[in-house]
C-alpha cells in the first residue's frame, strides 16, 4: 500500500514575519488598549478591534496550515468607517498599527484617478507601504492601508463619459482589495530588481508585493448619506423609527442604520461595496466626551500643548473647570476633537508669546483664563507676585493629580501595568512626578515605573541566588530604590549593588552561625547602612 506524501506547509519567514507568528492579541485586549487613548465610540471600537484581530489571526492560520485548505480562499475584513470630522477615525487605526507593530500608510482618495489617466496610481499605496516597512517585503505583506475621504469618490450618477476620478478609482482599487501582485518601482530607478544565484548564473527578478493579507480601511464623513437612510427607513414604515423620532430629546444617528444598498445608492459600485464587509459608524462627540478627551492623562492634544510651554521652562497645569470651559467652546465649533486644538491655541497663544520673556516658570490654566485670556494675562503682568497665580497653579496641579488617580482606578480591572505592582502613595507621587516632569503619556510613565519595579525584583532574585539566601526587599525599600533610580537617573542593579555588596559577608555569617536563611532588606539599608548592619546583627 502506497503512503501519501506529507503535504508541504507554507511556513512564515521566522526572521521577517515574527509579528504574525507570535500574534496572540484578543479583541477585548485590543479594545482595552484603545480605551487608554480614545474616548467614547465604544460600539465602533468593539467592531474594529474584533475584525482586525480576526484578520491577523486568520492570516496566521492560513499561513501555518496545509495548502490543501487554501482552496477555500481568504476573505479579508476590509473596513469602512463612517463618521463626522474630528471623531478619531484616523487616530484609531494609527493606534492599532502602533500596537501591532505593522506598517501603516494613509492616503487621500481624492488624489487618485483610474490607471492610465492623469493623477495618482492606486498601486502607489502598496508601494508606499513597502517603503514604510523599510523595504521589508514580508513585513509589508501584513500592513494596513488607510484611505481617507473615500466618500469623495462616490459617483453622482450624472457624469457623461468616463468618470476617472470616481467610479474609475473604485474599479482600480478592486484588484488591490482582494489579491494582486504590485510591482515595486523605486524612485528615479524604474523597476527595482534583485539578483540571486541559480546554477552558477545571475538572474534578475522583479520585486512584487502581494496584497492578499494587506488590510484596507477607508473612511469618510459621507455627507448626504443620512438622507438616503432616512428615506429608506420611512419607506419601510418602521414602527420603532416613528417612536424614536417622537422623542424630541433623543438625537438619532441615522448612520448606524446604514446598509450596503445605501452605499450603492450613495454612488459606490456594488462590487466595491462588496469588498468591505465591515462597517463601523462613529458618533459625533458630545460636550462631555470632549471634556473626557482633555481629562485623559494620555491625551496627545494636552501633552503637546504642555510641551510647547515646557521648551521655555514653563510648566502648564489645567483645572477641571478650565477643561470643561474648553470643551464647551469646542462643542459649539462642531468639528469634533479638532476644535479642542483651536480653543487651546486661541486661549494660550498670548501666554506662549509673552511668558518666556518673563521670570515665570508656571501657569495654572483656569476657567477665568479661558474665558478672558487677554484680561488674565494683563492682570498677571501688572501684579506678577500676587498669590493668586500660585493658588491657581496649585489648584490645577491638584486637579491633574486627581485625574491621574481616577484614571488608575478606572484601569485597575484589566490594565496589566496597573495590576502588575501595588501603587503606594509614594509610588503615586513618583508616577505623577515622571508624568509632569517629562510631559509624557501616563501609560508611558506607568510602564517606566513598572519596568523599574520588575528590575528591583530581578535584582532581589539575583542577589538571593548569588548568596544562597532568601533576600526580601520591603515595600519601603522598593519605594526608596524607585525614587533614587528615577531622580538620579541610575540603573537598578548598580544602585543596589553599591549598598548591598557590603552586607554579603554578614548575611553569610548569620546563615552559618544562626542557621538563618531569610533576610529582610529595609529602606534603612540604603539611607543608613551602618545602623541597618548593627540592627541586623543585634536582632
Amino acid at each position: 500500500m502506497l503512503k501519501a506524501g506529507k503535504p508541504k506547509i507554507e511556513r512564515i519567514n521566522l526572521t521577517q514575519s515574527n509579528f504574525l507568528l507570535n500574534f496572540d492579541l484578543k479583541p477585548v485586549e485590543l479594545e482595552a488598549y484603545l480605551d487608554e487613548y480614545l474616548i467614547g465610540q465604544n460600539f465602533a471600537k468593539g467592531i474594529i478591534a474584533t475584525k482586525i484581530c480576526t484578520h491577523f489571526h486568520k492570516a496566521k492560520s492560513f499561513l501555518m496550515r496545509e495548502p490543501i485548505y487554501e482552496n477555500v480562499g481568504f476573505v479579508k475584513n476590509n473596513i469602512i468607517i463612517i463618521g463626522p470630522t474630528g471623531v478619531g477615525k484616523t487616530f484609531i487605526i494609527k493606534l492599532i498599527a502602533k500596537k501591532l507593530g505593522v506598517p501603516f500608510i494613509k492616503g487621500d482618495a481624492t488624489k487618485f484617478s483610474e490607471t492610465g489617466y492623469v493623477g495618482g496610481d492606486v498601486e502607489d499605496l502598496v508601494r508606499d507601504l513597502y517603503y514604510e516597512a523599510g523595504g521589508d517585503l514580508e513585513k509589508a505583506r501584513f500592513g494596513i492601508i488607510y484611505l481617507d475621504e473615500i466618500d469623495k469618490i462616490a459617483s453622482p450618477g450624472e457624469v457623461i463619459g468616463p468618470d476617472v476620478s470616481r467610479t474609475g478609482v473604485q474599479r482600480a482599487l478592486l484588484k488591490l482589495l482582494e489579491e494582486t501582485e504590485v510591482e515595486i518601482k523605486m524612485p528615479h530607478e524604474g523597476l527595482q530588481i534583485m539578483e540571486y544565484p541559480d546554477e552558477g548564473k545571475n538572474k534578475r527578478k522583479k520585486i512584487t508585493l502581494n496584497t492578499k493579507y494587506i488590510l484596507f480601511v477607508v473612511s469618510g464623513a459621507f455627507q448626504g448619506l443620512e438622507e438616503i437612510i432616512k428615506k429608506r427607513l420611512k419607506k419601510q414604515s418602521l414602527g420603532f423609527l416613528s417612536e424614536i423620532e417622537g422623542k424630541e430629546d433623543k438625537k438619532i444617528n441615522y448612520m448606524k442604520f446604514v446598509t450596503p444598498e445605501d452605499l450603492v445608492a450613495y454612488g459606490f459600485e456594488r462590487e466595491f461595496v462588496g469588498r468591505f464587509p465591515v462597517i463601523a459608524v462613529f458618533d459625533p462627540l458630545t460636550e462631555e466626551e470632549l471634556y473626557q478627551i482633555l481629562a485623559n492623562p494620555n491625551n496627545v492634544i494636552m501633552l503637546n500643548k504642555k510641551r510647547d510651554f515646557k521648551v521655555y521652562g514653563i510648566d502648564l497645569a489645567f483645572t477641571d473647570t478650565a477643561l470643561r470651559e474648553i470643551a464647551k467652546l469646542a462643542y459649539k465649533d462642531n468639528t469634533g476633537a479638532r476644535a479642542l486644538v483651536r480653543v487651546l491655541e486661541s486661549s494660550l497663544i498670548s501666554f506662549e508669546r509673552i511668558l518666556p520673556s518673563k521670570s515665570i516658570n508656571y501657569l495654572g490654566v483656569t476657567e477665568e483664563l479661558v474665558r478672558d485670556p487677554e484680561g488674565y494675562l494683563k492682570a498677571m503682568l501688572n501684579n506678577p507676585s500676587s498669590d493668586k497665580w500660585v493658588e491657581a497653579y496649585t489648584r490645577a496641579l491638584n486637579d491633574e493629580r486627581q485625574r491621574v488617580i481616577e484614571y488608575l482606578e478606572s484601569k485597575k480591572p484589566y490594565s496589566k501595568e496597573v495590576k502588575s505592582f501595588e501603587i503606594t502613595p509614594k509610588r503615586l507621587n513618583l508616577l505623577f512626578e515622571i508624568y509632569k516632569g517629562e510631559d509624557i503619556e501616563l501609560i508611558q510613565a506607568l510602564e517606566r515605573l513598572n519596568h523599574i519595579y520588575h528590575q528591583i525584583k530581578a535584582y532581589e532574585t539575583s542577589f538571593s541566588r548569588r548568596n544562597q539566601i532568601q533576600a526580601v526587599f520591603t515595600e519601603d525599600a522598593i519605594d526608596h530604590i524607585m525614587e533614587e533610580v528615577v531622580r538620579k537617573d541610575q540603573g537598578v542593579f548598580p544602585f543596589c549593588e553599591k549598598f548591598l555588596s557590603r552586607f554579603e559577608y554578614t548575611f553569610s555569617l548569620l546563615k552559618e552561625t544562626l542557621q538563618r536563611n531569610r533576610f529582610y532588606i529595609t529602606r534603612l539599608a540604603f539611607v543608613n547602612p551602618d545602623r541597618y548592619l548593627e540592627e541586623l546583627i543585634t536582632n
